[in-house]
């Protein structure tokens, strides 16, 4: 890395690599710097194309809450199922579920699992399940 103080004393950091040959202290370069409009263009429409292209991924395609559905009732249990799950561009980490405001478990393998059994259940209480 080269460092150059010019006439108005304004300090300029180049790459040695670009120095032609032979240079040494005290040796005077000229160093032109132009704009690219033509470079410019073509990255700027690179850019909007690709906010363009996120824009339509993800304003288009949302992902849904599941719709928990019932299955099968006993006096203490209940078997519950749901679509599978439709994640869009998202990713699934865990699907809990929760019984009255209260985790019960992780569903296993939740991206192709599309059911589990709630059991313990008292006859007194109102449960209320959610994914």
């Amino acid at each position: 890395l080269q460092i150059f103080i010019g006439g108005r004393a304004h300090l300029i950091e180049f790459p040695s690599v670009l120095l032609p040959p032979g240079t040494t202290t005290g040796t005077i370069v000229n160093i032109a710097v132009h704009q690219n409009l033509s470079k410019e263009h073509k990255h700027d429409q690179h850019f909007w194309q690709l906010q363009h292209v996120i824009l339509e991924t993800f304003r288009c395609v949302s992902p849904e809450p599941p719709h928990l559905e019932v299955r099968n009732v006993t006096q203490t249990s209940v078997t519950l199922e749901w679509p599978l799950i439709k994640l869009a561009t998202a990713k699934l980490r865990s699907l809990d579920i929760y019984k009255t405001s209260q985790c019960v478990a992780a569903i296993p393998s939740p991206v192709t699992n599309t059911s589990t059994k709630l059991s313990s259940l008292s006859l007194e209480n109102r449960h209320v399940p959610q994914l």
